[in-house]
């Protein structure tokens, strides 16, 4: 089994439980809960978006790899690897907007609520 597939089957397995807290979460405190929610989507895909280039699994050929990128990639390589990158950067993208959106629907709700 490769490194992989065990970190997709524990994203997997996880995300009922994350499901279930975010839903507890927002029926328990209403309009509020979406924002905090749709907050922490946000920052989390922006973090992801910023530390892009880094890697969780830190292997010699990742270093060297590192290193050979840090001394200044081509013009060809970079965009080699922005063409690799530009799926995974959209994807992020969607939901780093879908946190903002559900950010302002959910602290928005709250505050015409609560006047």
């Amino acid at each position: 089994m490769s490194a992989r597939s065990v970190l997709n089957a524990v994203a997997l397995s996880g995300f009922p439980v994350v499901s279930i807290v975010v839903f507890v979460t927002v029926a328990y405190v209403g309009l509020i809960g979406v924002g905090v929610v749709g907050l922490l989507m946000w920052v989390i895909c922006n973090l992801i978006e910023i530390d892009a280039p880094a890697s969780v699994l830190h292997t010699a050929d990742f270093l060297a790899r590192r290193e050979q990128l840090r001394a200044g990639p081509r013009a060809e390589e970079h965009a080699a690897c922005m063409a690799n990158r530009l799926p995974w950067l959209q994807s992020i993208r969607f939901y780093r907007y879908l946190g903002a959106g559900l950010s302002v629907f959910g602290i928005g709700g709250f505050a015409l609520f609560q006047i």
